[in-house]
């Protein structure tokens, strides 16, 4: 159980066998009259490894007690996501032998790390937290993405980078998110937080992955004459034509993804930051395919800055011409101004 994790086996002394001290729970009941009972299923199969999971003694008197709030469902994503846990960070019985490195990539305000621990639990930050600052204010954007391209750099040295591990808590300009992810690609573990607000932590809240809602409008034909192409992400709020009114040139073909309903409560669980990310590497790739000729995508972004980074990561400099990046800022005649532009 995330918020547990007692030690269920007693290490074997001089005199004695390690002795499992955790108690079997069945998922689905072993009884017709139990907890999450499901009568149709067969004695063989509720006794089989894939119906039980090994709790304390206090987790297990729990979820049978509470059975409404300890569905099968639930259990069975407590159970895949604690093996996924053990398999890729705990070689050994016990804490895993390489710590993360956390950074904190902030804007005008600091970023508050006191939780960072706790959204990590049970692996652990290795080192002291790093802070990266942006300033919001008139920015010189390419120095910006010269300096975080340094300090990535800087920070990656040394090692395998396929075995670095680095977890981004991150509340900063979408340009400097972006161009975060670009600068990591998608070599290194990187793990990335979003910062709930009303309950001012890093902690992801404790529920199942929603329903896969992004809806990606069509790319149909190949186009050897395209120059420039467009994305827009309609995560947290609606990009509207009018906000782009003023700017000229960068919609010869539109790429949109959008979520039924944006709203800056959309992101909820790392599950989302994942199949996003997939997703636009897929257009991404695309887009490559059908426009070959494109010298400029942009690239038009309103969501959470966890998934700002991501994007970023999914952009090969090898394959993808120059990205023209945009910063919003609201109530002016022209909302959407130039930022960054990453090079190809």
């Amino acid at each position: 159980m995330p918020d547990c994790r007692i030690e269920l086996i007693a290490d074997a002394t001089e005199y004695d066998p390690i002795v499992i001290i955790g108690e079997i729970a069945h998922v689905v009941a072993a009884s017709d009259g139990g907890p999450r009972a499901d009568a149709d299923l067969s004695i063989t199969d509720r006794n089989d490894y894939e119906n039980l999971i090994l709790l304390c003694q206090n987790c297990h008197a729990r979820i049978d007690g509470q059975p409404g709030a300890y569905s099968v469902a639930r259990l069975k994503e407590i159970k895949e996501v604690h093996e996924a846990w053990v398999r890729s960070s705990l070689p050994e019985r016990g804490r895993s032998r390489t710590g993360w490195r956390a950074l904190g990539l902030e804007g005008d305000h600091p970023v508050d790390l006191s939780t960072a621990e706790a959204a990590l639990a049970p692996d652990f930050i290795a080192e002291a937290p790093e802070h990266l600052r942006v300033a919001l204010d008139g920015p010189d954007w390419q120095e910006v993405d010269r300096a975080i391209g340094a300090r990535v750099t800087e920070i990656l040295q040394g090692g395998d980078i396929f075995d670095f591990r680095l977890a981004v808590f991150a509340l900063a300009p979408v340009s400097a998110c972006v161009s975060l992810g670009y600068h990591l690609t998608n070599r290194p573990h990187v793990r990335l937080f979003q910062y709930h607000r009303d309950d001012r932590t890093w902690v992801w809240p404790r529920q199942t992955a929603p329903a896969q809602d992004l809806v990606i409008s069509v790319m149909d034909g190949a186009n050897q004459g395209c120059r420039s192409v467009s994305f827009l992400f309609h995560l947290s709020a609606e990009i509207t034509d009018t906000a782009l009114s003023g700017l000229r040139n960068v919609h010869e073909q539109r790429i949109d993804f959008r979520v039924p309903r944006p709203s800056t409560a959309w992101l909820q669980h790392p599950d989302q930051i994942k199949w996003l990310a997939s997703e636009a590497r897929q257009a991404f790739e695309r887009a490559v395919q059908l426009y070959p000729n494109a010298t400029v995508w942009h690239l038009f972004y309103a969501g959470p800055a966890p998934i700002a980074v991501a994007l970023g990561q999914q952009m090969n400099p090898t394959m993808c011409p120059q990205i023209q990046l945009y910063e919003y800022r609201h109530r002016e005649e022209r909302p959407y101004r130039e930022s960054i532009r990453l090079r190809g």
